[in-house]
């Protein structure tokens, strides 16, 4: 530990909160998808910039989306459904298309993973953040911390990873 580096703050929630908004998550996923109980669930963020200038000044907007993160090993399906920050607006389940994917990776240092689409598919990829919120959080879902889902997402995109190998789709190194 040098001079003037600091310790890691821990994050502040509120554990039974944490529970309701997952269990919220749960019953979200189950009145958009059929057969929702085969998924397991992870809530992530994308974030866009767009950046105008203007005459007098210029503005930077950054806009944050949330979503239900649905993902299947069986047949490595992964559904995404938009929520509110509140929990109760949403939009119907849209499906990666999973056909497109050719390279899977991940960023632990700010906790991002990336699906990357083929050159010809007409957009990059999914930028998945899926970090931890705490209490006071101003940009996402306060309260909402997911080790447990994080990692077992992280062994899916593994998982993942290989069967793009196998198919020849070659991977950049994978960090966790």
């Amino acid at each position: 530990m040098g001079l003037f580096s600091k310790k890691p703050k821990e994050l502040v929630y509120d554990a039974a909160e944490c529970q309701r908004k997952k269990e919220r998550m749960r019953q979200i996923f189950r009145e958009t998808v059929a057969d929702a109980d085969s998924y397991k669930l992870i809530h992530a963020t994308q974030t866009t910039s767009k950046f105008e200038q203007g005459f007098v000044f210029d503005t930077n907007t950054t806009t944050f989306y949330h979503y239900i993160v649905g993902y299947r090993r069986s047949d490595a399906s992964i559904l995404m459904i938009e929520i509110d920050r509140e929990l109760t607006q949403h939009s119907d389940a849209a499906a990666i298309d999973m056909d497109a994917v050719v390279s899977v990776s991940y960023e632990p240092k700010i906790q991002q993973a990336f699906l990357c689409y083929h050159k010809k598919y007409g957009s990059y990829g999914e930028m998945f953040n899926i970090d931890d919120t705490g209490s006071k959080t101003v940009y996402g879902i306060a309260d909402l911390v997911q080790k447990e889902e994080r990692e077992d997402f992280l062994d899916f995109l593994e998982e993942l990873r290989s069967r793009l190998e196998q198919a020849g789709h070659k991977q950049e190194k994978w960090k966790r």
